[in-house]
């Protein structure tokens, strides 16, 4: 009686091509290795036992980030949305994945019907336009911790106070040509990152040659074999 073969046999593993020595790298599963390097930078590398490059491509991504963060004053990575006000460069930032999260959820709960991000932290916080109405603990907050705001910044409209002034100018003003550095550091950080998960996905960028190809289909077919037999 003829052996079936198994429904549940195993599909043939992606593997690529080293542009440095000709090895064979098994990319396990190239989407879920993307994506866990969009999440943490490397962490799809490391996940794909090239754990060297992974850790390299964390510390540099990720110091690049915080390098960031640190000369625009923490006021650089945040997201907006609306007409006039829109955010351009935290497209490039959220490259960089998990890090740059905070942004979007402290913009949808400033905008929101809380009208303060969470713990009325004005961390990763998009900046105040004149006009725009604030929960109390938040426009306190600010009075308390930001030196460039003061109490008379703000018209209270119980159970609100709506902010006239312009926060972003106060940013620009303080910080002065360290908010763009800062804000060129957090989008290249996010930029390179987008290399990253290519890497995960395709494997290392080089263009193999014919004696490549041939080692890559026998890589693959060899390991095909072993996970059938």
């Amino acid at each position: 009686m003829g052996q079936q073969a198994s429904p549940h046999a195993a599909t043939p593993r992606i593997v690529a091509i080293s542009p440095d020595d000709g090895s064979a790298i098994d990319l396990r599963n190239p989407a879920l290795a993307a994506f866990l390097s969009w999440c943490v930078p490397g962490l799809g590398q490391i996940y794909q036992g090239r754990t060297h490059k992974g850790r390299l491509f964390m510390g540099a991504i990720l110091a690049t980030f915080l390098a960031g963060i640190w000369l625009g004053g923490g006021r650089v990575v945040y997201a907006s949305w609306k007409p006039g006000e829109i955010r351009w460069p935290f497209v490039c930032q959220a490259g960089v994945g998990l890090a740059a999260l905070p942004a979007v959820l402290q913009a949808a709960q400033l905008n929101g019907p809380a009208r303060q991000p969470f713990l009325a932290s004005s961390f990763m916080a998009p900046p105040l336009s004149s006009g725009q109405y604030v929960s109390r603990a938040y426009a306190d907050r600010l009075v308390r911790r930001d030196p460039d705001i003061k109490p008379d910044d703000f018209f209270d409209k119980p159970p609100l106070r709506q902010f006239r002034a312009d926060q972003l100018s106060m940013w620009n003003h303080r910080l002065g040509h360290f908010f763009e550095i800062g804000t060129l550091y957090t989008m290249l950080a996010g930029m390179l990152n987008v290399l990253v998960i290519y890497d995960a996905w395709a494997g290392p960028l080089g263009t193999p040659t014919e004696e490549d190809r041939r080692a890559l289909k026998e890589a693959g077919a060899t390991k095909a074999g072993d996970r059938t037999s």
